[in-house]
C-alpha cells in the first residue's frame, strides 16, 4: 500500500510538472506572437496630431 501511495505522489508530481512546463511556453509563445503583431511596421504609422481650433471655439463663445 505504501509503494502505491509513494507511485501515485510521483506521478501526480509528474503531470503537474508538465502542466506548469506546458503552461509557460504557450504562455511564451502567446506573448512573443503578440508583441510580433505590435511591432510590425504595418501598426506602427506616424498618426496625425489633431489641434484645436481654439479660436473658433471663442467665436461660438464655447470657451471663456
Amino acid at each position: 500500500m505504501k509503494k502505491y501511495q509513494e507511485l501515485v505522489f510521483i506521478i501526480t508530481g509528474i503531470l503537474l510538472l508538465l502542466t506548469t512546463i506546458i503552461f509557460v511556453v504557450y504562455s511564451i509563445n502567446f506573448l512573443i506572437k503578440i508583441t510580433g503583431e505590435i511591432a510590425s511596421d504595418e501598426t506602427i504609422k506616424i498618426k496625425e496630431i489633431t489641434r484645436f481650433n481654439f479660436d473658433a471655439l471663442e467665436k461660438l463663445e464655447i470657451t471663456q
